[in-house]
């Protein structure tokens, strides 16, 4: 999958033949821009793991909606390996996804994640054998694909706020779905539904 961030460009920094504001920018902006395009898409985004997911690499993993890792693959935000603090968002995606104490925890410790951990803690959705992996992959990307789009846009948008109270939940929702309700894929849903049969959604 992703092994983290660029170690020969941490070498170059401690042989003088990179600058700090370049050695900043190349192993921890560039990496983290990436990272945030992910996160920001407003499509839905599925991580197929597999291979190791160090670091940054974790990073990108979890910065997609959902996770799909092979059960030979591991992930670790195991920064601490080469001494330095998390970076590529970690410090805002880790916690959220887990919860404070278990991302310090694992942070603290570099504890390399296998199937079963991962999926205890909820780092990632599904664990898929070898054999099985691109299949159960593409039955994934299909079942989302297959889905109303503007709908699944803007249910992203929502599960992704700041913290709300329920009141101003509630309010976002409401003004998604003024929206949502408009759609030709909400129409079809609903003429679907009442028909008994599966829907065909367009995207529209």
């Amino acid at each position: 999958f992703c092994a983290g961030g660029d170690v020969n460009a941490m070498r170059e920094l401690q042989a003088d033949a990179m600058t700090l504001p370049e050695a900043v920018d190349h192993v921890v902006r560039d990496t983290a821009d990436c990272v945030r395009r992910v996160y920001e898409c407003d499509l839905p985004t599925v991580a197929a793991i597999d291979g190791p997911a160090v670091g940054a690499g974790a990073a990108l993993a979890i910065a997609c909606d959902l996770q799909l890792l092979r059960d030979d693959a591991a992930v670790s935000f195991g920064f601490r390996r080469v001494g330095l603090a998390v970076d590529s968002g970690v410090s805002y995606l880790l916690p959220r996804l887990v919860g404070r104490n278990v991302a310090m925890e694992l942070v603290y410790t570099g504890e390399e994640l296998g199937p079963d951990r991962a999926l205890e803690l909820g780092v990632v959705n599904r664990v898929a054998g070898a054999d099985e992996f691109e299949a159960e992959l593409a039955a994934l990307a299909e079942r989302i694909a297959g889905g109303p789009t503007k709908a699944l846009t803007a249910s992203k948008r929502l599960l992704r706020r700041p913290d709300d109270s329920i009141e101003a939940a509630i309010e976002h929702e409401a003004s998604a779905q003024a929206v949502i309700f408009e759609t030709d894929d909400h129409a079809e849903g609903v003429a679907s539904f009442t028909s008994r049969r599966e829907p065909e959604f367009e995207g529209t």
